[in-house]
């Protein structure tokens, strides 16, 4: 019994040591690493000195967009939801004849008011049963097979052809372009906030110039994309009874045949050419030609005759 006692003696200043011990390094690694945490205070520092360049590198050093941004996956929109809807362009052109080509056009307009759209273009000619009337029309896209249908009852349709472009992967581009620069846009502008050298704020303030600049061209692009798609355009043709229906385009054969159709165009057009210009020539060089000419004879007559040499 006294040696066990004697043991555990000796070993519990040993077990004591030990754990003294574990705690202590416990402590250190935790203070290590809150020491190694970057503190922020709530309020941002100011930049030292060549900060700003080394930001505006840092920044465009990423990949992506150019501007330290990635873009956004194939099928995601730029706030990182998947595309819900395709973005397509509809256009279409029709030909229809009428008996009163005036009333038709009226009748247009109030049938594209009523569909929610607007008239773009009105060009008319007025010659009782040949006269004509080209309008262009925008229309909601979700009433474009709609007002088509209904542009053809006006009269007898001639001929018609519409075409789509499916432009979503533009859209979610420019969405995600747009999103970039602006995170952009707005980092440049929290460095212009903190730089304090002279020089920084010339470099910033040029830097924020050319990326805001290139935000509202991508803004514009988007809007302009956005009305393409929201409004669909129809060229409409009103001829009247007894006017010529306009001929469709004619499709070139691919291949040789294509070729040599499209190299005799290009030759006949440079003869039409030629001939222009020569045919507006013409009556400057006649004009120049009728005082040469008269020059020309009154030296060869002032000229003095030769002498015979003596026998």
């Amino acid at each position: 019994m006294r040696r066990v006692r004697s043991g555990m003696k000796k070993t519990f200043p040993v077990l004591t040591l030990v754990g003294l011990l574990a705690l202590a390094g416990c402590s250190s690694s935790d203070s290590a690493s809150d020491s190694e945490k970057p503190a922020y205070d709530g309020a941002a520092a100011p930049m030292a000195p060549g900060d700003a360049q080394r930001g505006l590198n840092s920044a465009e050093g990423g990949k992506g967009t150019g501007n330290g941004y990635t873009t956004a996956p194939e099928g995601v929109t730029a706030t990182g939801g998947p595309v819900d809807a395709r973005s397509i362009i509809y256009r279409g052109d029709i030909t229809v004849r009428v008996e009163k080509v005036a009333e038709a056009a009226d009748r247009l307009k109030a049938l594209v008011g009523t569909a929610g759209g607007f008239l773009g273009a009105d060009k008319r000619t007025a010659d009782s049963g040949e006269a004509q009337a080209w309008l262009t029309i925008r229309v909601p896209a979700k009433e474009f097979s709609s007002v088509l249908e209904q542009v053809a009852k006006l009269g007898t349709e001639v001929n018609r052809n519409t075409n789509t472009e499916d432009v979503t992967e533009a859209v979610v581009d420019l969405d995600t372009r747009i999103a970039a620069q602006k995170a952009s846009v707005d980092s440049v502008r929290r460095m212009f906030t903190q730089a304090k050298a002279l020089s920084e704020v010339v470099l910033l303030e040029r830097e924020l110039s050319n990326r805001q600049a290139e935000l509202a061209s991508l803004e514009a692009k988007k809007r302009n994309l956005d009305n393409l798609v929201s409004l669909s355009t129809i060229n409409v043709v009103l001829i009247g009874p007894d006017a010529p229906a306009p001929e469709p385009p004619k499709k070139k054969a691919p291949g040789f045949l294509g070729g040599l159709e499209s190299g005799w165009d290009a030759f006949v057009s440079t003869v039409q050419l030629a001939l222009a210009v020569l045919g507006f020539l013409l009556p400057f060089l006649v004009a120049l030609a009728i005082p040469v000419t008269l020059l020309v004879l009154w030296r060869r007559r002032r000229r003095p005759t030769p002498t015979p040499p003596a026998a």
